[in-house]
């Protein structure tokens, strides 16, 4: 009896510190970064359920009793009792004492809680790297190549749609090189995103009635088709619930981001940027 309850303030204290490691975790978030949804506090409560089972596992293996049913084991010496007559230790009870079980089960905790923590850690990132988004997700070798594939060919889509001229000649992608320089070059000064923004969701593609927001939102739609297609569902609705964009996945071979960044990159430093690396 005293070995049950001895696990299960252990187990309360773990929950206790997890739910206090969350907090202080959420804390860190930059205040622009979205606090995790309520399934993740949902995947949190069955972590714990999952421990308690595990525990309850833990206990029958060593043959501790359940009130009501059968002898308690005997209570067992402390660890800072002294050495008994003879000058030799106590010998420990094959059942294992309180101290092993408590170690036991803060381990669980421990593993669990820091596979939580990184899993907040790493979705609140929403352009993570192909690495980092491939190995949260599972995917195999094969899932991955077709996923790369797939974003690039989105991503050269995009640009393709931003760089197409509009009604007064404008192009958005040169735009769009030129604030993000700009950025960079001026920290903490708003180069003129809103008004850019404001174009991209309103004017219409030259030729058609679809503003150049709602194309791109087609061809989103399209690479979330295809992943559907070629992943299970569970790795589907982990990126669903994850909140990435797919044309913002990093790092990815061949993606014409790269070609994006170093225009970026160049035109930062003739506006006198100092660029990391460099």
């Amino acid at each position: 009896m005293l070995c049950m309850r001895t696990a299960g303030i252990a187990l309360a204290v773990s929950a206790v510190a997890l739910g206090v490691g969350v907090l202080a975790l959420l804390r860190e978030l930059p205040a622009d970064r979205a606090p995790p949804r309520m399934d993740r506090m949902e995947k949190l409560e069955r972590q714990f359920a999952e421990l308690s089972r595990d525990l309850e596992i833990l206990k029958a293996g060593r043959g501790e009793g359940v009130p009501g049913e059968g002898p308690e084991p005997p209570l067992l010496p402390s660890r800072t009792e002294p050495a008994s007559p003879g000058g030799t230790s106590p010998a420990p009870s094959p059942g294992g004492g309180n101290g092993e079980i408590e170690a036991l089960v803060d381990d669980a905790v421990a593993r669990k809680t820091k596979g939580v923590l990184d899993e907040i850690r790493i979705k609140s990132e929403k352009k993570p790297a192909i690495d980092v988004f491939a190995s949260t997700l599972e995917l195999t070798d094969e899932q991955r190549a077709r996923t790369e594939r797939v974003v690039v060919e989105g991503q050269k889509q995009v640009h393709e749609i931003l760089g197409t001229p509009t009604q007064d000649g404008a192009n958005l992608m040169d735009q769009l090189v030129e604030l993000a320089a700009r950025g960079m070059a001026e920290p903490g000064k708003d180069p003129g995103w809103g008004l850019w923004y404001g174009r991209v969701l309103t004017e219409k593609i030259p030729g058609t009635d679809e503003t150049y927001a709602a194309r791109i939102e087609t061809v989103k739609g399209r690479m979330r088709a295809a992943f559907k297609r070629d992943w299970s569902e569970a790795p589907y609705e982990e990126v669903e619930g994850w909140g990435v964009d797919p044309t913002e996945i990093q790092k990815v071979h061949d993606s014409p981001n790269d070609a994006l960044f170093r225009r970026i990159a160049d035109r930062a430093r003739t506006l006198g940027a100092k660029i990391p690396g460099d």
